[in-house]
């Protein structure tokens, strides 16, 4: 009995880990911060988890993000302060921002 749930255990400890393991590794973004009044553009960084969950840093620490809406051209995504949009096949990030600023970002590995 004991050796049983031992190995069960094991197998399952196995697939937390194997699962932790498939999921991509972060992508770094860097771009441009434009304000409303059109201003000079500003640089800004991001770091774009695509999870799950999505979560996204920009530089005020890892927030959860909710996806709106996810298919093979686009991940679209919310938070507290901005919504976002990821295109798969081009790495470009559009952060748009309650407050009327837009960030534009391209994305790397």
């Amino acid at each position: 009995m004991f050796r049983t749930s031992l190995i069960i255990l094991s197998g399952l400890a196995s697939m937390f880990v194997s699962a932790a393991a498939a999921q991509p590794a972060p992508l770094t973004c860097s771009g441009s911060l434009l304000d409303p009044s059109g201003s000079t553009p500003s640089p800004t960084t991001a770091t774009l988890a695509l999870g799950p969950p999505v979560s996204i840093d920009t530089a005020n620490g890892p927030r959860r993000a909710s996806i709106v809406s996810n298919n093979k051209l686009q991940l679209k995504f919310r938070t507290k302060d901005f919504t976002g949009e990821y295109f798969h096949y081009t790495g470009d990030l559009f952060l748009i921002y309650r407050s009327g600023h837009l960030a534009r970002l391209m994305c790397s590995r």
